[in-house]
C-alpha cells in the first residue's frame, strides 16, 4: 500500500492512510495523511463485538466534513470486517491480498469449516472486491461468494527504487563472492512451508548455501532449526533474520526459492525477477503461475513434489531463464495507480 501511495502522490492525488492499530512502524510517504483508529477490546463482550466497536472508532476518527473520499480501499481481513460495519460499507472496495480459501477456510475441520465458509460468504458477497490474480476469483467462488463487482489489480513494482537498493553492499561481504540461493519472507511454517523448502533443497544435492531472510514467531524459528538439524543441513543454512533491504541479497543470489502452500500474489517473486534473479516456486494458489510464464515456467513445480522442486533448483542454477522487461511491465506503479483511480469513477 505504501508503494501504491507513492504512485498516487506522483499523480497529484490526495491520499489518506488509515491504520486500525497503533503499530505503525513503516515510514509514511511525504504528502500522505495518516489517521490512526485503534481499538483494544476489554473483556469477553467487547471481544465478541470488536469489529462493530472498532467501526465506531473509525467513524469518529474520520468524521470531519473534510474527510470526503472519492475512493476507499480496505486491505486485509480484519479491516474488511471493520469497514463493512462502518459508514464506508457501501463505498469501500475490499482488497483481498491472499488466497481466501486457503487463508480462511482450508485449515478448519468439520462443522468449523462449514461455519467459516458461511462467514466468508457473508462478508464478501455483494461487495466490491479487488483481487491480485484470477486465481483469487476462483477461490472466492469455491467459498460461494457472489461479489457485486470484482477487479484484478496486481501490486505495483517500484523498479527504479529496487534497482537503486539492490546495488547497496551486503552487510556480509563474503556473500558477494559466494554463490548462494535465498529465501525471503516470513518464517511461517504453516503458509510458507519451510520444511518443504529444506527437504527439496537437500534432495537437489546442490552445495550452495541457503540464505534465509525473515523473522517470525519463536515456535516457527525453532521448528525451522529442528528441520535443518534433522536433515543435516545446518552447515549450509544461514539464518540472517529480518533485513530492511533484502534486494542486494536477491541480486547476488543464484536463485530465489519459494515453497508456499498458498499466496496472494507473492511480491518476493516479482522483486526477485526485478533484481534479475530466477525463481523456483511451488505452483500454489495463487500468484506464482501468473508470474512464472514462458521460459520462467521451468521454475514452477507441483506443490507437494519435493523431487520436482529439487530438479527445478538444479535446472535453474544450471540454465537460468531469460528475464525480460515485458515480464515486469504490467506492474509499473503508474499503471497500477491509474487502474485504482479508474475505480473512483
Amino acid at each position: 500500500m505504501l508503494k501504491l501511495t507513492r504512485a498516487l502522490l506522483a499523480k497529484q492525488v490526495e491520499v489518506t492512510l488509515v491504520s486500525l492499530s497503533n503499530n505503525v512502524t513503516l515510514p509514511i510517504p511525504d504528502g500522505a495523511r495518516l489517521i490512526v483508529a485503534p481499538f483494544s477490546p476489554k473483556g469477553r463482550w467487547q471481544k465478541l463485538h470488536r469489529y462493530r466497536l472498532q467501526a465506531k472508532v473509525l467513524n469518529e476518527a474520520i468524521s470531519e466534513p473534510s474527510h470526503h473520499f472519492d475512493l476507499v480501499v480496505a486491505n486485509l481481513h480484519h479491516a474488511h470486517q471493520v469497514v463493512t460495519r462502518s459508514r464506508f460499507a457501501d463505498q469501500a472496495w475490499l482488497c483481498i491480498r491472499t488466497d481466501p480459501w486457503q487463508e480462511l477456510i482450508a485449515s478448519q475441520q468439520g462443522w468449523r469449516k462449514a461455519i467459516k465458509r458461511l462467514k466468508v460468504k457473508a462478508l464478501y458477497s455483494g461487495r466490491k472486491l479487488i483481487v491480485l490474480t484470477e486465481g483469487n476469483i476462483a477461490s472466492l467462488a469455491r467459498a460461494g461468494v457472489h461479489a457485486k463487482e470484482t477487479k484484478v489489480i496486481p501490486n505495483p513494482l517500484e523498479l527504479e527504487r529496487i534497482h537503486q537498493l539492490m546495488d547497496k553492499p551486503l552487510p556480509e561481504p563474503e556473500l558477494e563472492e559466494t554463490p548462494f540461493c535465498v529465501y525471503v519472507g516470513r518464517l511461517d511454517m504453516r503458509q510458507k512451508r519451510l520444511d518443504r523448502l529444506l527437504e527439496g533443497y537437500k534432495k537437489s544435492k546442490v552445495t550452495l548455501p541457503l540464505v534465509i531472510i525473515g523473522d517470525g514467531e519463536r515456535q516457527d524459528l525453532q521448528e525451522l532449526k529442528y528441520h535443518a538439524a534433522e536433515l543435516g543441513l545446518q552447515p549450509r543454512i544461514r539464518l540472517l533474520g529480518h533485513r530492511a533491504n533484502p534486494y542486494p541479497y536477491m541480486r547476488h543470489a543464484s536463485a530465489l526459492l519459494l515453497s508456499s502452500d498458498y499466496e496472494g500474489l507473492p511480491n518476493v517473486v516479482i522483486e526477485a525477477l526485478a533484481c534479475g534473479t530466477p525463481v523456483v516456486s511451488t505452483d500454489c494458489p495463487t500468484g506464482p503461475r501468473d508470474l512464472l510464464q514462458g521460459d520462467l515456467a521451468k521454475g514452477l513445480v507441483p506443490r507437494e513434489d519435493t523431487e520436482r522442486f529439487a530438479e527445478a533448483v538444479r535446472d535453474i542454477l544450471g540454465d537460468p531463464p531469460d528475464i525480460t522487461e515485458e515480464t515486469l511491465a504490467e506492474f509499473a506503479p503508474e499503471h497500477i495507480a491509474s487502474r485504482y483511480l479508474a475505480l473512483a469513477g
